[in-house]
């Protein structure tokens, strides 16, 4: 658990009774940074996570499974949560619009990320969350890959949440993004295991 070190708002016209358990709060298992910018109308909170994992998987396989081929991939993987996983704009790239289409039944019924970077030298994927509820602006994500001295990977997620107004953030807002994305790394790495010469 790491504690969250308050930011010095004395001199700032951000401050706001509702700050003060903000900025003092903890949250759960990651980094967290909380930035605060203001113009007259409002307010946006900006809330950053870390978290890493490692995997037996090379970088390069986890990446061409995970990030280049993800859109045919992850929906055979995972038909009882993904129905498909759609290109509406674009051809892959930089600015391509992906839709993720979830079952009947499902909380979300589709989600969209638009790619901001990719770069197959560095293993390195950057996408933003867009067309999101009331509560948030936008996610932007950025995942890095890297090999390690056992032949796996060592592999980060950066998650930024750009909140509406002021908002409290709290695990249960995160949570399910969390293991999404977990749940997608997981069964990934399990079929590469299971499959050594797929993309390799």
């Amino acid at each position: 658990m790491r504690t969250l070190h308050p930011i010095n708002v004395s001199r700032s016209r951000l401050f706001h009774p509702k700050l003060t358990n903000l900025l003092n709060s903890t949250l759960f298992d990651c980094i967290v940074r909380v930035s605060l910018e203001s113009n007259l109308k409002d307010i946006m909170g900006v809330f950053t996570f870390i978290n890493e994992y490692t995997s037996p998987i090379p970088a390069a396989r986890l990446f061409k499974a995970l990030v280049l081929d993800s859109h045919n991939l992850i929906p055979k993987l995972m038909p009882q949560a993904i129905k498909s996983i759609d290109i509406i704009q674009g051809d892959g790239g930089v600015g391509t619009i992906k839709q993720i289409n979830f079952i009947e039944g499902s909380q979300l019924g589709s989600m969209k990320n638009r790619v901001d970077e990719i770069n197959e030298e560095t293993f390195t994927y950057k996408y933003t969350m867009i067309d999101l509820n009331e509560k948030f602006e936008s996610i932007a994500y950025e995942i890095k890959f890297e090999l390690t001295p056992e032949g796996g990977s060592k592999n980060k997620m950066t998650s930024t949440y750009y909140t509406k107004g002021i908002v409290e953030l709290k695990e249960e807002d995160v949570k399910e993004g969390k293991e999404r994305a977990l749940g997608m790394y997981r069964v990934a790495e399990a079929y590469l295991l299971q499959n050594p010469d797929t993309y390799a």
